[in-house]
């Protein structure tokens, strides 16, 4: 099962990006793939932390991870995860299950893996989080960042 579960892994590292050949976007994953890949290949993490009411993060997904050399920079260094704080989605992830305390997205009720991510920080959104190939936290920035801000931030 091991064996076959690794083959997956690399098959998925493989052929993933060539499904999105030609096509410009951010290779987003989810926590699941993300807990996968850091196992097999480690590398830094981008996490994309937003809210669905969240004007300046639906800016930043439309206006600036849409440029072609932020996309660039991002699938080449990162593991990128864009990840709801309202969510109430069960993730599991870093061998532990995160449920969401309500059933229901409500305002103002932030799933419990985005208070763990986020704490001792103020909820402010966007917030992106450039992680080390450990998942240790390297930077935080929270707040709308242009694609110099975005792409200084990155290097």
């Amino acid at each position: 099962m091991k064996q076959f579960s690794k083959i997956y892994i690399m098959s998925m590292m493989l052929f993933y990006p060539l499904c999105h050949f030609g096509q410009e976007r951010i290779n987003w994953i989810s926590f699941e793939q993300l807990d996968s890949l850091l196992a097999v290949e480690p590398r830094e993490t981008l996490l994309f932390i937003h809210t669905d009411w969240c004007s300046y993060c639906r800016k930043m997904e439309q206006e600036i991870f849409t440029k072609r050399e932020i996309i660039e920079l991002i699938n080449r260094r990162y593991y990128a995860v864009k990840y709801d704080a309202e969510s109430t989605e069960e993730i599991v992830f870093d061998n532990s299950i995160w449920k969401s305390l309500s059933r229901k997205k409500k305002v103002g009720k932030y799933h419990p893996l985005a208070v763990q991510l986020l704490r001792g920080k103020q909820f402010v959104f966007p917030s992106i989080l450039r992680l080390d190939s450990k998942f240790h936290l390297k930077s935080i920035r929270q707040k709308y960042l242009n694609s110099k801000e975005l792409y200084a931030f990155l290097e």
